[in-house]
Formats: structure tokens, sequence, C-alpha cells
């Protein structure tokens, strides 16, 4: 692909990634930081809907927003900040939940927890075939 975009196959699906024009993109994808964003915010969404799904509660009006907040000083952690709208019309209790109930979906939980990054390198044999994941440029 040209310029800044990667294409990238997950399991039958494929994703355009891009860079913002100012970055030297087109624009023509979401970047790797948003794809990140949504992942968070799609893994609370559902695990809150389990919670109240688990309730009898409705789910339909629930609305989740997720943003980075930076890092206030240099070498210290950003934050993905994780905004959930609700009905006015739960209870308390479980509205205090939710917090635990977003915690408890995989991707969140891993992030939450600080899961480490292991980069791991692999050089092609001369003879060797491409690997089962050529759409990744």
């Amino acid at each position: 692909m040209e310029g800044r975009k990667l294409r990238c196959s997950v399991g039958q699906h494929v994703i355009v990634t891009d860079r913002k024009s100012a970055d030297g993109g087109t624009d023509s994808g979401c970047t790797s930081g948003e794809l990140l964003l949504v992942a968070a915010g799609s893994c609370a969404t559902g695990a809150i809907r389990r919670y109240l799904d688990g309730r009898g509660f409705p789910y339909s009006d629930q609305v989740v927003e997720v943003s980075l907040k930076p890092a206030a000083l240099p070498g210290s952690l950003d934050k993905i900040v994780i905004e959930i709208f609700i009905s006015a019309d739960l209870p308390e209790h479980d509205v205090r939940q939710f917090e635990t109930a977003a915690l408890s979906g995989g991707v969140v939980g891993r992030l939450a927890l600080g899961s480490e990054i292991e980069i791991l390198v692999h050089r092609a044999d001369a003879g060797s075939e491409k690997r089962d994941n050529p759409d990744v440029e």
C-alpha cells in the first residue's frame, strides 16, 4: 500500500489504517491509536451490556465515549478515559457497579493491568514460503 497506509488482516476481516494528513498520511482509515481506543470502548461496552442484560435492564440508551488523556509529565503514563452515559432510571447500586463491569472485559482488563508487550522479530529463510499474513505491509 502507498504512503502511510497499512492493510491488516484479522481473521477474515481486513482493516486499513492510515495517518492523519498532517502526519503525512491520507486519513483514509483509523490510526492505530484510534483502533486501540475503539477496542477499549467496544470491550467496555460489551461487558456493561452483559452486566445490564443479566439484571434485566435495557441497554439501548447506553453511550460510551473513549478518549486519550496525554501524560501530564514526560516519562509518565497517559490515560485511556472511558466515559459511560446511562439511563437515569438505573438504581444507584448498579451505577456504582459499572466501573467493575467495564474493567471485567478482556481488552480493558489487560490494559488496566499494564500488559507487557513482547516484540518477536523473525528472519525469513531464503527458501521459505511467505507467512500466512501477507496483507500486513
